[in-house]
């Protein structure tokens, strides 16, 4: 590795602490300032109204929340460090034991949802870009932008009425039946049930998002010199169109997929709870229901480190595919 990537990958690297403090004190001020009242939230109110003034001062006190703002902070931060995420007022468990937990399902969703919508994306790019002007680069399109435009939760209940409801192909909700059949094949088929609809809903948007930016940038560069100096030499177009145009074309393509991270994680959360998903995304709807702030941010923490892992790796790529933006 050369020294000006190096130099490069450092800083990026060292602005990654600051980010997070910014983030962990932002986050903290937002959930302690709300109006919300953590007891009234976590007992309901008819219990509150039943609960002595020194029951409810205990309960604040084992909850710290009878410190000041500033105390409580620098308690949890100086947790955080030896990876101590609080505990959940739910689930009555460290919050780290519950988002590895849920961490698994996330990740398994998202990679398919994002890699399905990736190689859609190329393979669409590819063939409507040798076709330009033509119905089919008309129809996908026009097709992507209605996807792009189209709210991931709508996607879904629309992708739920016709497979579940409708045709009855697919499960509409959980990561597997109740009952699994036996088998290793039968248990793989029934996963792959499952997690066609969720991928689906939630790769949609990203696929028109990825092909609008393939597309354009294909469509520049099969325009270049260099493409017209290759045909001239009498270089097939397939040839032309895959080593050269777009290859060149994945500069805009790297930085999108970096982009698109945080709107995948973010996205999970309206997935994952329509279809009965168990993962981070449900665990953060579940939190926020019931005014679980530790539990929310631990996981607005932990997602935003998920965030910035994502966006660093996007650079490296792009850093690695463009040496120029090293000495940026």
């Amino acid at each position: 590795m050369d020294q000006a990537l190096l130099g490069y990958i450092s800083r990026r690297v060292l602005q990654i602490p600051l980010l997070l403090v910014g983030i962990s004190i932002l986050t903290f001020l937002l959930m302690f300032l709300s109006p919300v009242d953590p007891v009234v939230a976590h007992f309901g109110l008819p219990i509150v109204q039943k609960m002595s003034d020194e029951d409810i001062m205990k309960v604040k006190d084992e909850w710290g929340l009878n410190e000041p703002l500033h105390v409580r902070y620098f308690s949890w931060i100086s947790h955080l460090f030896q990876g101590d995420f609080g505990r959940s007022h739910i689930y009555k468990r460290p919050i780290i034991d519950i988002i590895i937990e849920k961490l698994p399902a996330t990740l398994y969703l998202s990679f398919v949802a994002y890699g399905v919508a990736i190689v859609l994306a190329i393979l669409a790019a590819l063939i409507v870009i040798s076709r330009e002007g033509g119905l089919i680069d008309r129809i996908i399109t026009n097709t992507s932008f209605l996807l792009y435009a189209a709210p991931s939760f709508f996607i879904a209940l629309i992708l739920i009425l016709v497979f579940s409801v409708w045709l009855g192909w697919l499960p509409s909700s959980r990561m597997v039946s109740i009952s699994v059949p036996p088998g290793f094949f039968a248990e793989l088929a029934d996963r792959i049930r499952h997690i066609i609809l969720p991928a689906a809903a939630l790769g949609m948007s990203h696929f028109a998002l990825f092909y609008g930016y393939l597309r354009s940038s294909l469509s520049e560069s099969i325009k270049q010199d260099y493409i017209i100096t290759a045909r001239a030499k009498g270089i097939d177009e397939r040839t032309i169109l895959i080593r050269h145009a777009f290859r060149n074309s994945l500069l805009p393509f790297v930085t999108q997929l970096g982009l698109a991270i945080p709107w995948l994680i973010s996205g999970s959360v309206v997935i994952e709870t329509i279809f009965a998903w168990p993962g981070i995304g449900r665990l953060t709807y579940d939190a926020a229901m019931k005014s679980d702030f530790m539990l929310l941010i631990g996981l607005t923490l932990f997602t935003s480190i998920l965030v910035i892992i994502g966006n660093l790796l996007a650079d490296i790529a792009y850093a690695i595919i463009d040496p120029r933006v090293r000495y940026e």
